[in-house]
């Protein structure tokens, strides 16, 4: 099973560090997540700097062995572009997280965790 792992927090975030590595052993994980912070973009997809979109593959220690990419964009344009089939086949399943803060309420629909 191929799985995506995303969040709005960024590549470098612990959290998304531990979900990978949590899910890990159940398929073929890609770690596809913005390249900075985007808490708040909901589902945007544009890419909230005015330029095109940059993809980078990255060297991530926390997350050895797994393909990890960032996206100069929110986490659904990380998304999209996954299930577009930027990086191979389209995901059987997509996870995004672990968030630092809350998505409770009305929040959740400013979640870029959630949008994704």
């Amino acid at each position: 099973m191929r799985i995506l792992v995303t969040n709005d927090d960024g590549i470098d975030s612990v959290g998304l560090h531990v979900l990978a590595n949590a899910v890990k052993h159940f398929g073929d994980v890609t770690v596809v997540a913005p390249l900075f912070e985007c808490s708040g973009a909901g589902a945007s997809i544009g890419t909230l700097t005015g330029n095109y979109p940059v993809v980078h593959r990255h060297d991530v220690p926390a997350l050895d062995g797994l393909d990890c990419w960032s996206v100069s964009g929110p986490p659904a344009l990380c998304v999209m572009y996954a299930q577009l089939g930027a990086f191979g086949k389209p995901f059987d399943l997509i996870v995004s997280g672990i968030n630092p803060g809350q998505n409770v309420g009305w929040s959740v629909y400013h979640s870029g965790t959630i949008g994704a």
